[in-house]
């Protein structure tokens, strides 16, 4: 009896234990996934997205995850229980690279009073002891900053220990941009995140683990593109960050010539003037260049170097939205 008596003490103790380590948190990812986001820059953000499931423990006892993507409509790609540990999940995730492609608007209220509703009932795998999180990722402005305030206040009040973090991306948004301040939860200082390009996405990957799941330890991936000072010219004005990180080699761009692909060093912009990248007389260095008849072409992302600009990226732009 003794014996039997220990062995219960110590089960208990374990499970203890186990149940104290165990950090039960529902994670809802609402991706935009509008025309104005290119295709390579949403795979940018959908290995974002596998960079902070790695560092993270995923299960029915720890966390789990779900993504719902929008732009005029919605959809719940896959429900928080739908992938029971991280191999399956990272399989699922990476699977949105070859089933969603940007296009449309971006009605970011739809999709956050779908997950008011639907996300984090326990059809969908919400757990009543895990913490719900919302993670919101776009590149711009809601259709209605109204209605988005909204339904991000509803959340917060409906749905108990609701937490709402925003990462703003691109020349259009900046950390102060007002709709992404209604959006977050408070204090707006630790719940904003925001880059000037999806190519530096990849630094937060530490931030959101974190915000996560406290205990783990993650750093910035070796091949992470760091910011340098950037400038960019748009409807947002000009927006300037200073880092002192390094930035790894890339590869010089070509002095610009005549034909369609050239690199053209002079005003270059887009059809509805947003993406002004290289401008006469100012200190460009991240931008897009775009080449064609009506901004169709290749086009170029650079960053600023000692000496001519570095091409960082580039690809194909059929049309500007």
């Amino acid at each position: 009896m003794l014996i039997r008596s220990h062995f219960l003490s110590v089960c208990v103790i374990i499970c203890f234990i186990e149940s104290a380590l165990s950090v039960k948190k529902d994670v809802v990812f609402v991706v935009d996934k509008s025309g104005s986001i290119d295709q390579s820059d949403f795979d940018t953000a959908i290995d974002f997205l596998k960079d902070i499931i790695t560092a993270l423990t995923i299960g029915v006892n720890d966390v789990q995850v779900s993504v719902v993507s929008f732009s005029d409509t919605y959809n719940e790609e896959f429900d928080l229980n739908d992938n029971a540990d991280q191999a399956s999940l990272l399989t699922a995730v990476n699977g949105l690279k070859s089933s969603i492609t940007t296009n449309g608007g971006t009605f970011t209220a739809d999709a956050l009073n779908y997950v008011q509703s639907s996300s984090f009932t326990t059809g969908k795998g919400a757990r009543t002891d895990a913490d719900p999180i919302v993670i919101v990722m776009t590149d711009g402005l809601s259709q209605n900053t109204a209605q988005t305030t909204t339904a991000a206040d509803l959340i917060r009040s409906s749905i108990t220990g609701s937490i709402i973090y925003v990462i703003g991306i691109g020349a259009d948004l900046s950390s102060t941009t007002q709709e992404l301040l209604n959006i977050a939860s408070d204090p707006d200082a630790d719940n904003v995140l925001y880059v000037t390009y999806f190519t530096y996405i990849c630094n937060l990957v530490p931030d959101i683990a974190v915000k996560i799941d406290s205990s783990v330890s993650v750093s910035v991936a070796g091949d992470c593109e760091q910011t340098t000072t950037t400038v960019f010219v748009g409807k947002g004005g000009v927006v300037v960050t200073t880092t002192t990180t390094t930035t790894p080699t890339t590869t010089a761009a070509a002095a610009g010539g005549g034909g369609s692909n050239s690199v053209h060093m002079a005003a270059s912009s887009d059809s509805d003037n947003d993406d002004t990248a290289i401008i006469a007389g100012v200190t460009t260095s991240v931008g897009v260049v775009a080449m064609g008849a009506a901004g169709a072409g290749m086009f170029y992302r650079y960053k600023k170097g000692l000496g001519p600009c570095n091409k960082v990226s580039s690809g194909i732009k059929t049309a500007w939205a």
